[in-house]
């Protein structure tokens, strides 16, 4: 005596499988491992039977499903077309593009600029900060020209904090 098989769909992941006839009204999705009774059972039968009849179920669900996405891509596409024209007849009458951010950005303010003669130091400065050459050292001024080092004693500081009696 052969066991009879039984054709299923789980209600989750909503794939047809084979499933042992039993006693017992309830079954496991051996995809999902979903727990669930047995609310319809779709053909009963032989093991190949069973078999083929679920690979034609799948196949089929499998094409179906592949349709709906491929409609909603087009009708997604169709949309997108839509808007584009929509809004290229909308644009094409008013050539005027304005920035975005000319709202938010005040206006520049203008310096008149003073004819005071400037030393040559401070003119290489500003051409130094203008310029845009990285190669140049950013350092011209002399040593003698720079801070001296702090000539004081450590213990001659005034202690900033509480932890330095401890450091």
């Amino acid at each position: 005596m052969s066991q009879e098989i039984r054709v299923l769909q789980c209600i989750q992941c909503k794939m047809y499988q084979v499933d042992i006839v039993k006693k017992a009204n309830k079954w496991q999705c051996k995809i999902c491992r979903q727990k669930q009774n047995l609310l319809k059972e779709l053909f009963r039968g032989s093991g190949p039977e069973c078999r083929a009849k679920v690979q034609q179920l799948n196949l089929q669900r499998g094409m179906q499903e592949e349709k709906l996405e491929e409609d909603l891509f087009l009708k997604a596409q169709e949309q997108v077309d839509q808007k584009e024209n929509s809004l290229e007849k909308q644009n094409t009458p008013t050539l005027k593009k304005t920035n975005k951010w000319a709202d938010y950005v005040d206006e520049p303010i203008e310096i008149p600029h003073k004819t005071t003669a400037l030393t040559p130091e401070i003119e290489d400065e500003r051409q130094e900060e203008l310029s845009m050459n990285f190669n140049k050292p950013r350092n011209k001024v002399s040593r003698s020209n720079k801070r001296p080092a702090q000539t004081l004693p450590a213990v001659n500081k005034k202690s900033c904090s509480k932890w330095n009696n401890f450091v």
